[in-house]
């Protein structure tokens, strides 16, 4: 498929526009900083997932049965049944934890004897350490780079990357000598990922589907979580936005099938799609969060255009995937 760069889209104005309306200007201004560490960490201690489509309900138990093959197993339980369970005395690290849903969806299993999670955001992390209290968890959080935390060669049996590991540069290199050697001889990876184009680059003919799909959607549907605003058409984000925003944002997602193809044993590994759901309900995912017939029959069509769009195209932005350690 075709491709290209942008480095200033009409969307990022109206992006901009809609947030100074929704937090202000004085908002938008206290987060320009030259330093990229502390952008990053700005983006992540004040980030609000309000209208971002891996909300909607109906999506994620889709996720969930593409992974497991039932839409009530989330994918954490997918992998304590099929890998971990009868096992004790177990080791993990999550990296990139954020506030730390899927460390706890692991730590409530008594196979572990440790869990470790760590993320750049401080504020993240201060509000996972306040819910694993109130919730009992033992979950040792920190905060920063883990790649700086020392930890020892071997001493863990399974990683965790949710969302997290498109976060990296050069990932091809961070799995090999800063991942892999950390896992003990039988560990495993386990990976829910975006693996789309780097920089959110998308192509000509995701940007065509999904203005096509947004065109034949009830306007209903297509209202911005302003609740005043109806959403147009879909852009390409701006590359200098991105940088500006957050450094981080998938610098090298797309080489992250090929990295993990290279670095360790596949056990299993899922295409979730995400090539248009991903960049259409941006803004507007709110409007799905209900069970109502017509929202669903909407998702439905969805569902079924995004799964011939990525059949046709041989490729998926987004993966599940379980590895396994090979010979370092």
């Amino acid at each position: 498929m075709s491709s290209q760069k942008t480095y200033i889209s009409i969307g990022d104005c109206i992006d901009l526009y809609h947030k100074i309306r929704q937090k202000g200007i004085g908002f938008i201004i206290s987060k320009l900083n030259w330093s990229s560490k502390s952008r990053i960490q700005s983006k992540w201690d004040f980030f609000d997932s309000s209208s971002d489509f891996w909300l909607i309900p109906s999506i994620q138990k889709r996720w969930n049965f593409m992974i497991s093959g039932n839409e009530n197993i989330e994918y954490e339980d997918h992998v304590y049944t099929k890998y971990l369970q009868g096992k004790t005395n177990l080791r993990l690290l999550s990296i990139g934890c954020g506030e730390g849903i899927h460390d706890r969806n692991f730590a409530k299993y008594n196979c572990f004897s440790s869990i470790d999670a760590v993320d750049i955001s401080e504020g993240s992390i201060a509000k996972a350490k306040a819910i694993a209290s109130e919730n009992n968890f033992q979950i040792k959080y920190q905060s920063g780079d883990f790649k700086k935390l020392n930890f020892k060669k071997e001493s863990f049996d399974i990683i965790l990357f949710s969302s997290s590991l498109h976060h990296f540069e050069d990932v091809f290199n961070l799995l090999k000598n800063d991942v892999k050697c950390l896992l003990s001889e039988n560990g495993i990876l386990v990976i829910y990922e975006y693996v789309g184009p780097n920089r959110l680059q998308w192509t000509t003919e995701q940007l065509k589907k999904a203005n096509s799909l947004l065109d034949e959607m009830p306007s209903k549907f297509k209202l911005l979580y302003d609740n005043e605003s109806i959403k147009k058409k879909v852009y390409r984000p701006g590359i200098f936005r991105m940088l500006l925003v957050d450094p981080s944002e998938a610098p090298d997602s797309s080489s992250i099938v090929s990295a993990l193809n290279a670095n360790f044993k596949v056990l299993e590994q899922t295409n979730l799609g995400w090539n248009i759901l991903h960049i259409l309900l941006k803004g507007i995912a709110h409007n799905f969060c209900n069970d109502e017939r017509e929202t669903q029959d909407v998702l439905i069509r969805l569902f079924e255009e995004e799964d011939a769009f990525v059949a046709q195209s041989k490729s998926s932005d987004a993966i599940f995937g379980v590895y396994k350690k090979t010979s370092l």
